[in-house]
């Protein structure tokens, strides 16, 4: 395992720290970039040198010990580390309590990306389906529903069986073996859920935008089950997005 070390004059640090992955982006006030990621049991080997770090910023799903290790990877950078908070003054939301900070952010930069109702796939360890609400005086953070994503859909049955198990993620069109019975039953699953989602909430397709990201973006979006690719717009960062506009609209509502 390598040493990650980035020596870049950068203004802002914002983490993404998942279930599974690290996401990090470093922005600068030309809004030059530099972001990568790394696997959460790899965190010991990652370090950012830099002199210059004015705040850092910190949306995090994961357990009280992952975000201390963080904190003290980041502290001798920056004495100004934010964790990011739901904040209904920034984006609505009729959710209860439970709503991750994740989902609350990609649903705040999606309310930044347009003026039409909106469904935000998220695919990472889960698949998350949220509906943003752009039909009301303000943008609406609604609700959603979570599945499990490609890896918890795949363990779940090699828990229960030995004989089916996921070792080929390569698509073909035909459902003819074990992996491509995995692979289309979770595509099928996601894009029904979507179908089903819109219909629950009697949304006009037409003026609908979809937006997808996480890790398993690309394959959800490129199956031929998903329908309305014409809506769809494919971003790399939805959280990392999110956590931008809050570091914006936190210092300048101050």
């Amino acid at each position: 395992m390598s040493l990650f070390i980035y020596k870049i004059k950068f203004m802002y640090l914002f983490i993404d720290l998942g279930n599974t992955k690290t996401k990090w982006c470093l922005v600068s006030k030309e809004n030059l970039e530099k972001s990568g990621s790394i696997f959460n049991n790899e965190l010991t080997n990652f370090s950012i040198v830099n002199e210059d770090i004015e705040s850092v910023f910190i949306s995090s799903v994961n357990s009280e010990d992952l975000e201390k290790k963080i904190f003290e990877k980041i502290k001798p950078l920056c004495k100004e580390i934010y964790f990011a908070s739901v904040s209904k003054k920034l984006l609505a939301t009729n959710y209860s309590s439970e709503l991750g900070i994740d989902r609350w952010l990609g649903g705040l930069a999606v309310s930044k990306m347009t003026t039409n109702n909106a469904i935000l796939i998220d695919a990472g360890s889960a698949v998350t389906i949220d509906f943003i609400r752009n039909d009301s005086p303000q943008p609406i953070f609604e609700g959603g529903l979570i599945l499990p994503g490609l890896h918890l859909f795949n363990q779940s049955l090699v828990e229960q069986s030995a004989d089916i198990s996921l070792k080929n993620k390569v698509m073909t069109t035909q459902i003819n073996n074990t992996d491509m019975a995995i692979m289309h039953g979770f595509l099928m699953s996601v894009s029904g859920a979507i179908e089903k989602f819109l219909n629950f909430y009697q949304l006009d397709i037409e003026n609908t935008d979809f937006f997808i990201s996480g890790g398993d973006a690309e394959l959800i979006f490129n199956s031929t089950h998903l329908g309305h690719k014409s809506n769809f717009k494919w971003v790399e960062n939805i959280v990392i997005d999110g956590l931008k506009i809050y570091q914006q609209l936190t210092f300048s509502n101050e």
